[in-house]
């Protein structure tokens, strides 16, 4: 249905019962209310997740004549079930089926009303994957390296599908469950950390991504001579 067809139907209903041209004008009068998001006819894509199933998402109106309390009256196209949700305000969160079609339309009080619009829920835009977690480079795990070597250079990778892989915390020292010891860190390499000979030391990394996911790599080690 696109945005005329409330109205056109509410003509046609008028119509059929003899109302007169000076009612059918009225009745175009009461369409005062104009609506904003979701759009018409679209896909959604925008909201947050709050399970595999549903995503919240805000819709949003304007009214000049503030006819307040409104109404929203949300149709699944699937089960042809309606919601009424009531707001103060000319915004409203709403829990909606993700992969489903709806329809919707908001009323107010003094016989006021907005057309009615159609849009796909397909789901949120803040989607975020976390990232894989990191593989050691170099040193790789249980290597061993030159006992004259004084300092060493640790150098990983991490993958993210979605890559907005934004920093990472490195985690080193001689214990098993390694202190952290870089935060933040912006390049998949931490250089020049000193070390002794004999010693075996361990360290791991934790990926973060834009959206706050993290992962944490196994814990990984080498020795020195």
């Amino acid at each position: 249905m696109k945005k005329s067809g409330f109205l056109v139907f509410l003509l046609l209903i008028l119509q059929s019962c003899g109302v007169d041209s000076d009612v059918l004008e009225y009745a175009k009068d009461q369409i005062n209310i104009t609506l904003i998001f979701p759009e018409d006819d679209s896909e959604c894509t925008e909201g947050i997740i709050v399970s595999d199933t549903q995503s919240e998402l805000v819709f949003e109106w304007s009214d000049e004549n503030d006819n307040s309390p409104y109404i929203v009256h949300l149709t699944s196209l699937v089960s042809s079930q309606t919601e009424l949700i009531e707001s103060d305000n000319t915004d409203v969160s709403i829990t909606l089926d993700r992969g489903v079609a709806y329809s919707w339309f908001v009323t107010g009080k003094i016989n006021s009303t907005s057309e009615i619009w159609n849009f796909y829920n397909e789901g949120p835009g803040l989607k975020s994957t976390i990232p894989y977690p990191a593989t050691a480079i170099s040193p790789v795990s249980g290597a061993s390296i030159s006992q004259t070597s004084t300092s060493v250079n640790l150098i990983w990778n991490s993958e993210d599908p979605d890559d907005d892989i934004v920093s990472y915390d490195l985690f080193f020292g001689e214990a098993k469950d390694p202190q952290l010891y870089g935060t933040d860190v912006t390049e998949t390499r931490f250089n020049d950390i000193p070390v002794e000979a004999g010693k075996i030391y361990y360290w791991k990394i934790i990926t973060k991504d834009s959206i706050g996911n993290e992962s944490t790599s196994e814990v990984f080690t080498f020795s020195v001579g």
